[in-house]
């Protein structure tokens, strides 16, 4: 009679040996949820507007219009700006700024990350000017966009500990960011 529970013994064994190898530990720790371009957009809003005086004007960067593009791995923010340079008067602008996302374990808090801007439009001024405005307008979002945070995970979300988690995957898809969080 012990050999027959012995035996049902190894069975289970070797069944959990089996699903442990055919199916990976990540695939049981993973949890996703998805934020769309409002919740982005509300989230800036209490960052929104930015003003900076430079030497050469008082630049001011409004309300952003966050863009989704499907398939895209980053974000897109669509800024206007203004400049009111001194003598000349203002300038309206379009900034058009690619952002990632960072995720902070601890907290379990997902941030926008390093902007990268991709466009700087203003019309009917120097190029001197719009390269001084470029650089200024890249030390303005490099500041603030990392400082905005658009998503909370919250401990009892994950089966498991925040401080072991990683952001394991970022897609949009149907106008969504979804964001897939784990652990190794």
């Amino acid at each position: 009679m012990k050999s027959s529970v012995q035996q049902k013994l190894r069975l289970v064994y070797l069944l959990f040996i089996c699903l442990a190898l055919l199916l990976p530990a990540r695939a049981f720790a993973a949890y996703s949820f998805s934020i769309d371009s409002a919740r982005i957009q509300g989230a800036l809003l209490m960052h929104f507007p930015l003003r900076e005086y430079t030497a050469a004007a008082r630049l001011s960067l409004l309300e952003p219009a966050v863009i989704l593009r499907q398939g895209a791995d980053n974000l897109q923010l669509d800024i206007p700006v203004v400049a009111s340079i001194s003598g000349v008067g203002r300038k309206r602008g379009q900034l058009v700024v690619d952002v990632g996302l960072h995720y902070k374990p601890a907290s379990g808090e997902l941030f926008l990350g390093i902007p990268t801007i991709r466009r700087f439009d203003m019309a009917e001024i120097s190029p001197q000017q719009r390269q001084t405005f470029r650089a200024n307008l890249s030390d303005i979002v490099l500041k603030a966009l990392p400082l905005v945070r658009i998503h909370r995970v919250r401990e009892e979300d994950l089966n498991h500990s925040l401080a072991m988690s990683e952001m394991k995957a970022v897609q949009i898809e149907d106008g969504r960011l979804r964001v897939s969080i784990g652990f190794d």
